[in-house]
This record gives structure tokens, sequence and C-alpha cells, in this order.
């Protein structure tokens, strides 16, 4: 196999992992934001919301870069 498609596999591998790890990070924020909610820290809450969401968008440009290896 030829060294672009050997890079071009690895990088839809690594957009794959790296797309599924957001997803294990977003698990371990969403619990702390809960916690964080319970003593009532209303800013670190917000923060941990807009994380939340920002690694939802990283996620989503991950899987459409990965797309576009097809």
């Amino acid at each position: 196999m030829e060294k672009k498609n050997k890079d071009l596999m690895k990088l839809s591998t690594l957009l794959k992992h790296w797309s599924e790890h957001n997803e294990s990070h977003k698990e371990s924020f969403i619990k702390w934001r809960d916690i964080a909610e319970n003593y009532n820290l209303e800013g670190v809450v917000d923060k941990l919301n807009k994380a939340i969401e920002m690694l939802d968008q990283s996620t989503v440009y991950l899987l459409k870069a990965n797309e576009e290896l097809k």
C-alpha cells in the first residue's frame, strides 16, 4: 500500500478515536457539572456547559472530516 493510502487510513482511524475520546470526556464533564450544580456553583456549571457544547462541536467537525476522507 502506498504511503498516501496508509496516511489517510491512519488519519481516519485517529479522527474516529478522537471523536470517541471526546465522548468519554463529555461523560466526565457532565458528571462533574452535575456535582457542581448540587453545590450551587452556577459559574462553574455555566463554564462546564459551554465546554460540553464546544466538545460536541469538535466531535461534529471530527466526524465531518472523516466523512470527507471516504
